[in-house]
């Protein structure tokens, strides 16, 4: 067998990415091999998980099992094969670079239509907006007038009538006091003929409004506000969908949770114990706060993960700085590495700024997505069943920043249930 292996191609057992013979090679669902930890480095580098030599993007991660024919036959070749002059790996080598310089140079060009496409799309989309924007503050605008003028008819005929009410009533006093006889003495003898009394409206009580127009406007801007807002959230399912295929896989770093958290063996659910456990005491671990933080760190590139808060009354989630304080007691905000998002116990959710943003959230989240624009300073939160936008930090970024999460104090076993990072996302 080993004689007939050494026959074969060699580029048969060389891994595309170290350009090596396989070291437990795995093969994806495309059915091309790489070195397994060749493959698990790419994909911590890139933002999605696809295919590094035909590029085909899979929706999920792929489970990596060891091709054990293919890594005994690779081994079997490594034992046999065949020695070559020097320079001929060097020309070979040399071909090969060529070669990825030229596919790169097809896929940049790809990508920039691509990008292209992408900006007029936006373009088109934000004219369409903007344009039924438009429309609906002028129609509101026209309604605010045309309530105005009506109302000032209505106070013209109002006032109209009222003068002359007052007009008719000084008509009959002045025809009252011409029937009066002027010489009858005020305590002489008077006839015991009563003259009919005139009934007269009491005036003081009437009046006119000089300041109509209180609420019109705001009333008429707080509809269009409420038109925005629908629009808003539009666009945030839309974009939300998008940012989608920017998922990464997150896993929690034990050696970072604080002693009182319970990190299951997946890496996946966090939950406050209650009870200090016995752990190492890592430099990296939260000694004072029941905090965790992600094994992976970005610094470059676009990132999103979800997870999953169901029914739980409090808890903490966003991005930390790689190099922020773990030890004591320190203030959760930007200034000191933490961009967060927070329920409290009694309901209220806040962005953990300097001084705290409190928000208000029509609909209680069961996950939370997160998405991180590093390059743009962007760290944002979506409510990831209905897709509205909760809240966005913008800064600077200049370390690598670590998911975060903290899944709250017990509460006497209200908040037990665990904060769970999503390995896969429904879209909405």
């Amino acid at each position: 067998m080993a004689s007939t292996i050494s026959l074969l191609p060699e580029k048969h057992f060389l891994c595309s990415l170290c350009r090596d013979i396989f070291t437990s090679p795995v093969t994806i669902p495309c059915g091309h091999s790489f070195c397994l930890s060749c493959l698990c480095r790419y994909w911590s580098r890139h933002q999605s998980k696809y295919c590094p030599h035909c590029k085909r993007l899979f929706t999920d991660r792929p489970d990596l099992n060891v091709n054990r024919i293919l890594a005994e036959v690779s081994d079997n070749y490594r034992r046999t094969r065949p020695q070559k002059p020097p320079d001929e790996d060097v020309v070979i080598d040399v071909q090969q670079m060529i070669q990825e310089r030229i596919q790169k140079i097809e896929r940049l060009k790809y990508s920039l239509e691509v990008q292209k496409n992408s900006y007029l799309r936006e373009v088109r989309e934000s004219q369409k907006v903007f344009s039924a924007l438009v429309i609906a503050m002028e129609k509101s605008h026209k309604a605010v007038i045309a309530e105005i003028e009506e109302r000032q008819r209505e106070e013209e005929k109002r006032v109209e009538t009222l003068v002359k009410e007052l007009k008719q009533e000084i008509q009959e006093l002045r025809r009252e006091i011409a029937e009066s006889d002027p010489q009858i003495p005020a305590n002489g003898d008077q006839s015991d003929e009563k003259k009919p009394v005139i009934l007269m409206k009491d005036w003081s009580t009437v009046t006119i409004d000089t300041d109509p127009c209180i609420r019109v406007t705001r009333r008429a801007l707080s509809d269009v506000m409420e038109i925005i807002k629908i629009e808003v959230n539009r666009l945030s399912k839309s974009e939300l969908k998008r940012i989608e295929k920017y998922a990464v896989d997150v896993n929690l770093s034990a050696k970072t949770a604080h002693p009182v958290l319970s990190v299951s063996d997946d890496r996946k659910h966090v939950r406050h114990t209650d009870k200090l456990q016995e752990v190492p005491d890592h430099p990296q671990r939260f000694d004072r706060v029941a905090n965790v933080l992600a094994k992976e760190s970005f610094d470059s590139g676009r990132c999103y993960w979800e997870v999953e808060v169901a029914e739980k009354i409090e808890w903490n989630l966003g991005v930390v700085r790689q190099s922020t304080n773990r030890k004591g007691k320190f203030t959760v905000c930007p200034a000191n590495g933490f961009w967060t998002l927070s329920l409290k116990a009694g309901g209220q959710y806040i962005a953990n700024t300097s001084p705290v943003t409190l928000l208000a959230l029509q609909q209680r989240p069961r996950k939370v997505g997160v998405f991180l624009d590093y390059a743009e300073g962007h760290v944002s939160f979506y409510c990831a069943e209905s897709g509205v936008h909760i809240y966005t930090f913008t800064d600077v970024f200049t370390d690598k920043l670590h998911p975060f999460f903290s899944p709250g104090r017990l509460h006497g076993g209200k908040n037990a249930a665990p904060l769970i990072i999503c390995s896969g996302f429904c879209s909405i």
